[in-house]
């Protein structure tokens, strides 16, 4: 060996070293920082938790296993950076955004509701009315259904949108002349809520923030589910089931002092992004569940139940930046700069049927095929794995005021329609006695028209579901997704009462 090469072979054993020197220590701080695990220790010993730490961990990232037992096994999905073990703090899931991207304002769009558009296309031999006034005149397209159509149309729109309509004999009522003020107002709520006013934060509530006088962000959400998780560890399991485009996880908490033996109920919320009383209400459903679990009556504690406040993460939290009326997702589409797929158009029954759009740029967007999705893939994946005594599908939308059972993607009831719409009907007149609210039960396709892709009817086809029930939350079209804060707690105690008359239908 020369001597240039023995210096070489110095020089990079030198380098090595240093460069091990410098990666070492903060690798084995951060995998092992005791500051950041004393938390969960501290938690076990507070609530007399003696499952190992590491099963804290494991609960918190794992992968879901093949059967929903009370088993301590479980894959992990681990961090390299082991970033998780800072979880149960309130760390924040942000995804990705565009800081630079300027919000969408709705100054003086007006909230239209067309009358009579079935007998209008139809006389006509037109398109949909919908996608004509999403295409040529810019409308936002927020219920539709075969006696009227609600839609905002831009300030810039409007004269032209009102002529069109009235060229066609299409009455229209106003319900709203400016929609930024009604999200002004709503955004102020939040802005001006101090901590005394806040004065539902409850015990139970306290770490999360969590509340019913405003709308809450999704970290404030998953950290609830957390709190609950840890308040109650040895009932209560939550899952990380997937990710989102945007990094996101998709959070599905279940409570059940039997797993393997009782019968299950789903409940999900915010699908469709704009509909901020969806996660409200489901929240507000788990604190009831949990806040006197040991005095809860026998049909709601031999239940499984499964319940996923958010299952459009993305949306829901570009929806409260950026676009207050978003729908869909943030998924890039293939062949289109447009954003987004409609979670709800995206499941595989009646797939790409009426009531989607293969338009990217639409908010009906069914995506390139059924489940193409990364929210769809993981719930169907994880519903699937769990189909053995799933005797109940809840799904919490809005608006309308309506309890509503299969079929949406065809005009067919299902055959136990009587039983359903029996126990719809106990649900809303439950709801009317507790807050004078009118609610209308009935068979999806007659209220909403038909829609193939939704998750209700794909978990009635795909795993025999008997109790699958869309619950349209408030109101009836006046302020629409943009219900005042004011009616949170009132509309989620309606959801409750949904909730609580099918866990009692169910032998």
């Amino acid at each position: 060996m020369t001597s240039n090469t023995r210096w070489n072979v110095v020089a990079l054993v030198v380098v090595l070293a240093t460069v091990i020197a410098l990666i070492m220590p903060s690798h084995f701080a951060t995998a092992f920082d005791v500051s950041r695990m004393t938390p969960v220790a501290d938690r076990n010993i507070r609530t007399g938790n003696k499952m190992l730490i590491e099963k804290e961990i494991i609960e918190e990232r794992q992968v879901v296993s093949e059967n929903d037992s009370n088993s301590t096994q479980a894959e992990v999905a681990l961090d390299e950076d082991m970033s998780f073990l800072d979880e149960d703090d309130g760390d924040s899931d942000d995804g990705v955004l565009d800081v630079n991207e300027i919000p969408v304002r709705y100054d003086e769009a007006q909230l239209w509701r067309v009358y009579n558009i079935s007998n209008a296309m139809s006389r006509r031999n037109m398109l949909p009315l919908g996608d004509i006034l999403e295409s040529k005149y810019g409308g936002t397209i927020w219920k539709e259904n075969s006696k009227f159509l609600d839609v905002s149309i831009d300030k810039k729109h409007v004269k032209a949108a009102r002529a069109f309509l009235e060229d066609h004999n299409l009455n229209t009522e106003v319900l709203n002349y400016n929609i930024q003020e009604m999200i002004d107002n709503e955004a102020a709520v939040g802005a001006n809520l101090t901590q005394s006013e806040a004065g539902q934060r409850t015990k139970k509530a306290a770490r999360s923030g969590i509340h019913w006088k405003d709308y809450h962000d999704l970290d404030t959400i998953y950290a609830f589910m957390r709190e609950i998780r840890g308040k109650f560890p040895n009932i209560c399991r939550l899952y990380t089931i997937g990710k989102t485009a945007e990094g996101r996880d998709l959070k599905v908490l279940r409570i059940s002092e039997n797993p393997k033996n009782y019968k299950k109920i789903w409940i999900d919320g915010g699908i469709h992004a704009r509909e901020w009383i969806s996660p409200a209400t489901v929240t507000f459903i788990l604190y009831q569940l949990m806040s006197k679990w040991q005095e809860q009556p026998d049909y709601i504690r031999q239940r499984t139940w499964y319940v996923m406040p958010v299952m459009n993460p993305d949306g829901y939290e570009y929806s409260r930046q950026f676009n207050r009326l978003w729908r869909k997702n943030r998924a890039p589409a293939k062949r289109s700069q447009c954003l987004g797929v409609d979670l709800n158009r995206n499941f595989d029954i009646g797939w790409n049927g009426y009531g989607s759009s293969t338009n990217p740029c639409s908010d009906t967007y069914r995506g390139e095929s059924a489940g193409s999705e990364l929210e769809t893939d993981a719930v169907v994946k994880f519903l699937t794995k769990r189909k053995y005594n799933l005797d109940a599908y809840l799904t919490f939308h809005s608006y309308g005021q309506m309890v509503v059972y299969p079929w949406a993607y065809k005009a067919v009831k299902v055959r136990d329609s009587g039983v359903l719409q029996r126990v719809a009907t106990t649900a809303v007149q439950r709801i009317e006695k507790k807050t004078g609210e009118i609610y209308r039960a009935s068979v999806t396709h007659e209220v909403l028209g038909i829609a193939g892709g939704g998750s209700d009817d794909w978990t009635r086809a795909a795993l025999g579901t008997q109790y699958v029930y869309t619950i349209e939350l408030r109101d009836r079209g006046h302020f629409g997704f943009v219900l005042p804060p004011s009616q949170i707690l009132e509309t989620a105690i309606e959801g409750y009462t949904v909730v609580d008359t099918v866990a009692q239908a169910i032998k």
